[in-house]
């Protein structure tokens, strides 16, 4: 017996176009009928499997002529490919109003436009009622000519608009439509809108057309696909299903996932949980990957999804993925080799570091800004056992909360504007099998904490505005320049994220803690930047006594600036400002020696303390760099043969005889 729908339409002319759709659709496999709400003493409606409307005014002038319990199902349209590409070639900028006869019918053809692509063209809706109308260049509309009489501009007609692929899906889904025959309406169909792979993914992860039973979809996997219903009737298969139990699949699809279990015991596990995230087994000498999935539509369980996979394909994807990573950039240049110097506090971190290094467990480096953290999570990284898989390094400072997030987790498609087509892979799931560096930790929001926390407890991702769980296998190395301990007492930080984190703390030496290193280091910028100059024994001293704030990225950059500013020997005078500024240097001449020296003995004066030789050699190493008492000596001689000084012996000292 044929199954029949009921179309609720406009008119007689909508009503008998659907009619004739439907029956081209489905090959006069169904029966069709169409009520509109001005026939004649409006007959019920009963004895239909299914009901199909556009508009909701339109179902609520007919709903108490409906006798039947047949699920009602608001129809989707869209627009013929051919009138898309019509419509994308016009010139951007152009206007255009979208005609038809009611609000919601104006407003939903714009928006199917819209979604469809059409962009170039600034749209807007009208229907009877608009007031006032704007001038534009074109007039959409969908065969309803009534309503555009007082419109002026190039009339475009896009015709009825057809049933979108999701909606001739749900059909098939409500009839229970033979799986053979549903192949060869969709295929047939699709080439006719532009959204049918939109909508059968839709069908898929959205709807309850997941068990529509779309073959021709899921031999496009490469895993293993079993759709069972909810009393374990296995209702669909693809070919690598088949390929990986043996069994052709017109066979498989007549089992029982019960009786594949008996006849193969190493998938006992299946009948454990419904739900199964992973698990590796053994069958028929090969490792095979398992996941289950409930299928679950408005709180009705629909069956299971299993997902079958071998162990060796899955580390073949992802090797090819990290080599394509790597050769993308994502990867370390650094070794321990590139850390210089023999401080001790310097050599403890480095020894420490190889010896956690092929750990997988978390590495805290806290250090001041300069001090080298990507250095050494670099160095780590390339002493492990991943040194071959992706390093990938991101600083949680320079990105807010809601960009960090996507960068960190990933997205889909749609789940934000400006989101990427196809989506984005975030960072955890690029370095997966290797390492992340996360610089400036400390900077992550309290609200984003709760899901790098979960990330590195469970070591799973799910990308923002996404649905399913992804395994993770990443190495992290986090970087701080505050101190993370403060934080979680002042509640700026958590501190179960803390203590995930801090398996391994490395505390990085500030350049001031180790300036014995200072002379190896600018000797490796000399060869980094392919000059060599001499130092005078002033800078060499400016460079001892200097804290460096910014530690060994400072130093390099004074060298670097040095080696562009002076031509010859580095000279203290020709010192970056900032770091003059720092000391509170003021060059003013080539005579700077005897200017610090008064500034030193009018400093003495003024606070009461003594001025003598000593005294005087002692605030000049403190205040500018280290400088011998004989040169001190002689600087106090030539100001008193000037007349600027008196010399005085015993505590009196030397004394400013003008100023």
């Amino acid at each position: 017996m044929k199954k029949k729908i009921a179309v609720l339409a406009i008119d007689d002319p909508i009503g008998n176009y659907f009619l004739e759709e439907l029956r081209n659709i489905f090959e006069n496999t169904i029966d069709v009928d169409y009520f509109t709400p001005d026939m004649v003493n409006k007959p019920y409606i009963s004895n239909v499997d299914l009901i199909l409307y556009t508009d909701p005014s339109i179902l609520i002038e007919i709903i108490d002529n409906i006798k039947c319990n047949a699920p009602i199902l608001m129809m989707k349209r869209t627009i013929s490919k051919e009138v898309i590409d019509t419509l994308r070639v016009i010139e951007s900028g152009k206007s255009a109003y979208v005609a038809n006869i009611n609000s919601f019918m104006a407003n939903e053809t714009l928006a199917t436009l819209y979604r469809l692509g059409i962009k170039n063209l600034k749209l807007y809706p009208y229907y009877d009622g608009i007031v006032d109308p704007k001038e534009v260049d074109y007039i959409i509309t969908p065969n309803e000519f009534g309503c555009i009489k007082n419109l002026k501009g190039e009339i475009i007609n896009i015709g009825n608009r057809l049933f979108d692929a999701s909606t001739v899906l749900d059909i098939i889904a409500y009839l229970n439509i033979e799986r053979k025959f549903a192949e060869r309406v969709i295929k047939k169909y699709a080439s006719r809108v532009p959204t049918y792979w939109r909508g059968l993914k839709n069908t898929l992860y959205d709807k309850k057309m997941l068990l529509g039973q779309l073959e021709i979809l899921l031999n496009e996997f490469d895993s293993g696909i079993i759709l069972c219903d909810e009393k374990g009737l296995i209702q669909l298969s693809n070919s690598k299903a088949s390929e990986i139990f043996g069994i052709e699949k017109e066979y498989l699809e007549e089992e029982r996932l019960s009786q594949l279990i008996v006849r193969n015991k190493e998938l006992s596990i299946l009948e454990s949980s419904d739900e199964i995230n992973g698990e590796m087994v053994q069958f028929r000498n090969k490792n095979l990957i398992i996941s289950v999935k409930k299928v679950i539509y408005d709180e009705v369980y629909f069956g299971r999804l299993i997902i079958l996979k071998y162990y060796n394909e899955l580390l073949r994807e992802q090797n090819q993925l990290h080599k394509k990573l790597v050769g993308k950039g994502y990867y370390s240049k650094y070794s321990f080799e590139d850390i210089l110097g023999q401080h001790s506090k310097l050599v403890e971190a480095i020894n420490v570091s190889k010896k956690i290094s092929n750990s997988a467990s978390s590495v805290l480096l806290i250090g001041e800004s300069g001090t080298g953290k990507e250095l050494f999570a670099g160095a780590i990284h390339n002493y492990s056992e991943r040194k071959n898989k992706p390093f990938i390094a991101i600083n949680c400072a320079t990105l807010p909360s809601n960009l960090l997030e996507s960068e960190l987790f990933g997205y889909e498609e749609g789940s934000f504007t400006g989101a990427l087509k196809g989506g984005k892979m975030g960072v955890f799931e690029k370095a997966s099998g290797g390492t992340l560096f996360l610089d400036e930790i400390g900077e992550i929001p309290l609200e984003l904490q709760a899901r790098l926390l979960r990330a590195l407890e469970e070591k799973e991702v799910m990308k923002v505005g996404g649905d399913s769980i992804i395994s993770v296998n990443v190495r992290i190395i986090a970087a701080s320049n505050r101190d993370l301990e403060v934080m979680v007492n002042e509640r700026t930080f958590r501190d179960d994220l803390y203590y995930r984190l801090n398996v391994f703390q490395i505390n990085l030496p500030p350049l001031r803690a180790h300036k014995s290193d200072i002379n190896v280091l600018i000797e490796n910028f000399f060869k980094i930047f392919n000059d060599h100059r001499t130092l005078d024994d002033p800078f060499m001293a400016f460079c001892q006594n200097y804290d460096w704030p910014g530690n060994v990225r400072e130093l390099r950059n004074v060298i670097e600036y040095m080696l562009k500013i002076d031509e010859g020997m580095f000279k203290v005078e020709n010192l970056p400002a900032s770091q003059k500024k720092r000391v509170g240097l003021k060059f003013q001449s080539k005579d700077d020696k005897e200017k610090f020296v008064i500034e030193i003995l009018k400093d003495l004066l003024k606070k009461g303390l003594g001025t003598g030789r000593r005294s005087i050699h002692e605030a000049y190493c403190k205040k500018y760099y280290k400088i011998s008492e004989t040169e001190i000596r002689e600087i106090l001689k030539k100001l008193a043969d000037d007349g600027v000084i008196e010399i005085y012996p015993g505590r009196k000292g030397c004394q400013l005889k003008k100023i």
